[in-house]
């Protein structure tokens, strides 16, 4: 079984994250290269600091620490699943809040969410100035995307892959993505052009067989199909709406344990697309399908979400993109 600083060393790879750039006032690059090299053992708060820095969670981390495990690989261990949630998986976008939270203020007008992200690019210009991390270059990048997009009024389609260009090319360099990954790719694929969404969704498909073995990764997984999907649709590119959807039923068919919520999820984005696609009566009754289930299920909550997309496809011109990251 390897040790934790050779876990961590395959992990930065996998990343393309060099020391230098992992490094910083609270840890050297010295002090690293010792740990990947098991030449010194780290306290837990210097631990925990060089997960944030590579953006790797500690149940990412030791999933991929006990997977070197032959023993336990051999006798199917798993990670237990207690049904306990993982508030940290959330943590690690915590530096892109600001952004979804001027992106998502109704209270804010238009114009003052322009002069927001102004305000919060020459602040994150000038700390990358004196930090380059990975942290700053990807918030920079997701910022000016967002601005460029609230520019147009969130109508028309422009192109942002020049001011994405950051984002894809790390989500494209890393070799295995994990939860920070998975969930960088949800939240920020609305503001990808299609073309590089599509590319990165591919990519992400690659590595289907790892998303079902780990509960929370699977859900993700889920989550991105979902949103791209969304979004292929709001861009009204119905070819690759349905080639999402096929994905989506690949990931479902290779999860042994699939869960009752993705298969109504199904159930109801086949309806959504036949809808759209010139089969409206079927499509439609898929749909009420879903809508009868969570009645008759009580899952209140689902049915009021399944409820407002129902109502808003019936609008065909409306572009609307729905994101949701399943729990």
């Amino acid at each position: 079984m390897q040790s934790l600083g050779q876990t961590f060393h395959e992990l930065r790879k996998s990343k393309n994250l060099t020391l230098k750039e992992v490094a910083d006032d609270e840890i050297s690059m010295a002090v690293i290269s010792k740990f990947e090299n098991d030449q010194t053992m780290l306290g837990v708060d210097r631990f925990l600091h060089l997960l944030q820095q590579i953006n790797v969670t500690t149940t990412d981390f030791f999933y991929r620490y006990r997977e070197s495990d032959e023993r336990a690989q051999r006798a199917g261990l798993e990670i237990s699943d207690d049904g306990t949630p993982l508030p940290e998986i959330f943590d690690v976008l915590e530096p892109f809040n600001d952004i979804f939270q001027i992106s998502g203020d109704d209270n804010q007008s238009t114009a003052q969410k322009i002069l927001s992200f102004q305000t919060f690019i020459k602040l994150t210009e000038q700390e990358l100035k004196k930090n380059s991390c990975l942290a700053n270059r990807l918030k920079l990048s997701l910022a000016k995307a967002a601005l460029k997009m609230h520019r147009s009024k969130m109508k028309d389609h422009v192109s942002t892959h020049q001011e994405m260009f950051p984002i894809i090319d790390y989500l494209g360099g890393v070799s295995a993505w994990a939860a920070f990954e998975l969930l960088l790719f949800i939240t920020t694929s609305i503001y990808m052009d299609v073309e590089d969404s599509m590319m990165l969704f591919s990519r992400f498909m690659k590595q289907a067989n790892c998303y079902v073995r780990l509960t929370d990764l699977r859900h993700l997984g889920y989550s991105v199909c979902f949103t791209l999907f969304s979004t292929m649709v709001a861009h009204r590119t119905f070819d690759d709406a349905k080639f999402v959807l096929e994905k989506f039923d690949d990931l479902m068919s290779k999860d042994n344990d699939v869960e009752a919520q993705f298969a109504i999820l199904s159930l109801f984005l086949h309806g959504w697309y036949l809808y759209l696609t010139g089969q409206e009566d079927v499509g439609k009754d898929k749909c009420k399908t879903v809508l009868q289930l969570c009645k008759t299920l009580h899952l209140t909550e689902d049915s009021r979400f399944y409820r407002k997309i129902y109502d808003s496809m019936q609008d065909k011109t409306s572009a609307t993109i729905y994101s949701k990251i399943f729990d």
